[in-house]
C-alpha cells in the first residue's frame, strides 16, 4: 500500500496545484503521510571561503524556505483530512539528489509533482525538474498539469509499445497503484498494425500480469501517437496515464522528446511515469 506521498515545491502556483492534488490523493488511497521538500537557493562562494563564511552567506535562503514551509504546510493542512501527517524538509542540495534520498529516509512510495500547462515555455522550477526527476526516481511519479484539478481516481491508462515486456514493465508499482485507488485498469497500444498487436504473444503476456484487475486492452491505429492517447483519455475519462521511460521502442526517449512535451506540459490530465526498478 501507498502510505507515504513525497510532494517537492517551489511555492509556484504549479507547484500549489500539485500539494492540493497530493492531499486529495492521500484522502482517496487512505495515505498517512505527506512529506513536503523544499530546495532553497544558495549564493555561491569562491574557494577562499571557509565553511562559516558559506553558512552566513546560504543563512538568509534557509531562514526564507523554512518561514516558506511554515506557511505552506498551514495551507496544506487546511486542507487535508484528519489522520494524514504532513511533515517538511528543506536543504539547497540537487532536487534529483535530495529526493532521492528522502525516499530511502521516509519511504515514501510516491513523488507527486507539478508542471506547468498550455505548452507554456516558462516553467516553474519543479515544473521545467519534473521530467528529470521521473527519468531517475525509483518509485513512480505523478506530474500534474497547472489546470488539473483532482478528481476521484477511478480510471487508469497504461500506454505500452508491447516491446521487453517482461523486462520493462513496473508489475509491482502498477498493481500499487491500482490496489490503492481500486481504479479500473486499462492498456493502450498505438501502432500501424493492429491485426499484428491483437494476435501477438506480448499482448497475452502484458494481459496475463495484471489478470486480477481484468484490464481492457485497446489497439489503436493512428499515427499521431500524442493524439491517440489524448482521445481515449477524453473519451474514457481517465484520470491518471501510466508510462515507462524506455530506452528502446516507440517511447524511446519518451522524456526527452516532443512526446512527453506535449502530454504532461500541454495536457490536462496527470502523467505517471514509472520505471521498473527491479530490473
Amino acid at each position: 500500500m501507498i502510505q507515504t506521498i513525497l510532494l517537492p515545491t517551489d511555492f509556484s502556483v504549479t507547484a500549489t496545484n500539485a500539494g492540493l492534488y497530493a492531499v486529495e490523493l492521500a484522502k482517496q488511497i487512505g495515505a498517512k503521510k505527506i512529506v513536503v521538500y523544499h530546495t532553497y537557493d544558495a549564493a555561491s562562494v569562491s574557494e577562499p571561503f571557509k565553511d562559516y563564511q558559506q553558512k552566513i552567506v546560504t543563512e538568509p535562503f534557509r531562514q526564507k524556505s523554512a518561514a516558506q514551509l511554515n506557511e505552506y504546510i498551514s495551507f496544506l493542512s487546511a486542507k487535508k483530512s484528519f489522520g494524514v501527517e504532513i511533515e517538511a524538509y528543506h536543504s539547497h542540495a540537487d532536487l534529483t539528489v535530495a529526493l532521492n534520498d528522502l525516499v530511502k529516509t521516509t519511504g515514501a512510495e510516491l513523488i507527486v509533482m507539478g508542471i506547468t500547462g498550455g505548452g507554456k515555455i516558462k516553467e516553474a522550477l519543479i515544473g521545467s525538474h519534473s521530467i528529470s526527476v521521473a527519468k531517475k526516481s525509483d518509485i513512480p511519479v505523478i506530474i500534474v498539469p497547472t489546470e488539473y484539478s483532482f478528481t476521484t481516481v477511478e480510471d487508469i491508462l497504461f500506454v505500452s509499445d508491447l516491446k521487453d515486456i517482461e523486462e520493462t514493465t513496473p508489475v509491482d508499482a502498477i498493481k500499487d497503484v491500482l490496489k490503492a485507488t481500486n481504479a479500473k485498469l486499462h492498456i493502450l497500444h498505438v501502432t500501424d498494425n493492429t491485426e499484428k498487436a491483437e494476435s501477438s504473444e506480448e499482448k497475452q503476456q502484458l494481459t496475463a500480469m495484471f489478470n486480477e484487475y481484468t484490464p481492457d486492452f485497446h489497439v489503436m491505429n493512428n499515427p499521431d501517437f500524442v493524439g491517440a492517447v489524448d482521445f481515449f483519455v477524453k473519451d474514457r475519462k481517465i484520470e491518471i496515464v501510466i508510462v515507462v521511460p524506455k530506452k528502446h521502442g516507440l517511447l524511446e526517449n519518451i522524456f526527452s522528446t516532443s512526446y512527453t512535451k506535449t502530454l504532461a506540459f500541454r495536457g490536462k490530465t496527470p502523467l505517471m511515469a514509472v520505471r521498473n526498478s527491479s530490473k
